[in-house]
């Protein structure tokens, strides 16, 4: 059991729909920098590390943290601590929440 007491969440897009957006990351829900401690002892967890600026952002704020991903593409991937799956470049991956039912 992890007796984790404090779950929090970060939102940040690099997408408008299915377009990856120019430029940077837009942050659509910061996290309480009196509790982030720089991200030292947080674990960030991500379904996908595509380009990488997304996680670039995290970083930014929480320098830290430890991030995990399922799946990483080759140019996000430096940006990961820990990944489960690498896919290439340029596959396209559909996520059951992003399909219409």
């Amino acid at each position: 059991m992890l007796e984790q007491r404090l779950v929090e969440t970060i939102c940040i897009s690099s997408y408008d729909d299915k377009t990856q957006r120019d430029g940077k990351p837009v942050l659509l829900k910061s996290i309480d920098h009196e509790i982030a401690n720089g991200g030292e002892g947080w674990l960030v967890v991500d379904d996908l590390a595509d380009s990488g600026k997304t996680l670039v952002a995290v970083r930014e704020i929480l320098p830290k943290a430890h991030i995990a991903t399922v799946y990483a593409k080759p140019r996000g991937a430096p940006m990961v601590d820990t990944l489960a799956v690498t896919v290439n470049q340029g596959v396209w991956l559909i996520f059951p929440w992003d399909v219409d039912v």
